[in-house]
């Protein structure tokens, strides 16, 4: 099994999901940290420097879209990529995520294999633009 190189920050206020996806993401060899809502989110990213962050959109305190916001804002964390993973599939929710800053859009439920390779797909991105 290849094993993955970088830190994922998860945010999601669904616990199973959160679970679910951090234990997959480790299993390929990803260093995770995990954020149960947005506020805390935001806050572990300006700590810890994750190498990609992928948000649910509605969570407590600070949605995804106002995440996004926040770190494109921020200095050190504007070029960090972001994967938004929500249940919400209306092409307006899509387009304003993208608009908004988000790297990519995945919608739940996803496909393990697809997700993989689209996080690995802007992890290079990002290394190239370093």
């Amino acid at each position: 099994m290849r094993r993955e190189t970088g830190r994922i920050l998860v945010i999601d206020d669904d616990p199973v999901a959160l679970r679910f996806v951090a234990s997959m993401l480790r299993e390929k060899g990803y260093g995770v940290l995990v954020a149960e809502d947005g506020d805390q989110g935001f806050r572990m990213a300006i700590l810890e420097r994750p190498d990609l962050i992928v948000t649910d959109l509605l969570m407590p305190y600070r949605d995804g879209f106002q995440l996004v916001r926040d770190v494109r804002r921020h200095p050190e964390l504007s070029r960090t990529p972001v994967i938004i993973l929500s249940m919400h599939d209306r092409e307006e929710d899509i387009v304003r995520g993208l608009e908004g800053g988000a790297d990519d859009y995945v919608i739940k439920p996803f496909n393990a294999r697809e997700l993989l390779a689209r996080i690995r797909k802007q992890l290079e991105r990002a290394r190239g633009r370093s």
